[in-house]
């Protein structure tokens, strides 16, 4: 089970923006980063489009906690990092129906990006 109700998967799924939070290591948190979310299944996941030197990406392993917006959704997640062939493989099939036709989508199913994708999961 992903952790996220049918409701913040629905409003999660007709925004494109993702606004990330992460908190530096004093805790203070740090300025929200914009960013794509996609869905595979009940899980919600994002990438850096810089691949893994992305800044936010280096803190989400650092800190491997956060705070995301979007939707109307405002929630406290902790993240994963799957590397496998089969999850990125359906992240990729995420960003393909959610942002078919824009000219970011290739990079963000490219090689690079998919080093730097994150499962996105509720705190409770």
């Amino acid at each position: 089970m992903s952790g996220w109700t049918k409701e913040e998967l629905e409003a999660i799924s007709k925004d494109d923006n993702l606004y990330i939070s992460i908190p530096n290591p004093d805790g203070s948190m740090h300025r929200p980063a914009w960013i794509w979310i996609a869905q595979a299944g009940d899980d919600l996941y994002c990438r850096g489009y810089a691949g893994t030197s992305a800044r936010w990406y280096q803190s989400a392993q650092r800190e491997g906690q956060g705070h995301i917006s979007v939707g109307g959704v405002e929630k406290d997640v902790r993240f994963e990092f799957p590397t496998d062939e089969e999850t990125n493989d359906r992240v990729d099939e995420g960003y393909r129906q959610k942002y078919e036709g824009s000219p970011y989508l290739p990079p963000m199913i490219s090689k690079r990006a998919r080093q730097a994708t994150v499962r996105l999961i509720p705190k409770d």
